[in-house]
């Protein structure tokens, strides 16, 4: 009888062991560690995707870049945190358009680029700070009851181009987006 309860006690431990109550999460995506605050959104699981790689290649732009995924998402509702960590071969600008053809900024391009945004949609962006480094913030309202917001910035940064980018995306309200979106840290390895 004992061995039967500790058996199930063991078992149980496994099937939840995906899930994670915690008030912070760390996530090793690639070249960084991914911390934040979830307690707003209850139980939850964490999912790491694989990692892509791709080249940027055009007239006086030439880079790759690899994507480090990962989707978090809420137990009891249909909320999700997606996080990425964009890795470039070579310091890009931030601020500014990357190359001729595409007037994106650096961050918005890698907003653009991320899985976290809808092909062809309507993104809106203005300046946010996050984890202590300037950054963007775009908000996309696809008519449904929340709108998606993206932060994105760079904890590498320098004189306004960087090699890491890190992005979050959320569905929640903005109350408990501001606070995971207030909690991101970013640590390079």
């Amino acid at each position: 009888m004992k061995q039967a309860w500790l058996l199930s006690a063991f078992c149980l431990m496994i099937s939840l062991s995906g899930l994670s109550t915690a008030v912070g999460e760390t996530i090793d995506l690639g070249p960084a560690q991914i911390s934040m605050d979830l307690a707003s959104i209850g139980d939850y699981s964490v999912e790491k995707e694989s990692s892509s790689t791709a080249d940027h290649r055009e007239k006086g732009v030439d880079f790759a870049y690899t994507i480090y995924p990962a989707a978090i998402t809420a137990e009891e509702t249909s909320g999700q945190v997606l996080v990425e960590v964009h890795e470039m071969s070579a310091s890009m600008p931030l601020y500014a358009a990357i190359s001729q053809r595409d007037t994106a900024t650096g961050l918005e391009h890698c907003i653009e680029q991320s899985e976290l945004v809808p092909r062809r949609a309507a993104i809106q962006t203005e300046p946010y700070q996050i984890n202590g480094h300037d950054g963007i913030l775009a908000k996309i309202d696809e008519g449904g009851s929340d709108p998606m917001y993206i932060a994105a910035y760079s904890p590498d940064q320098k004189n306004g181009s960087g090699t890491i980018v890190c992005i979050v995306g959320s569905n929640f309200p903005w109350q408990t987006t501001n606070a995971i979106f207030d909690s991101f840290e970013a640590k390079i390895a």
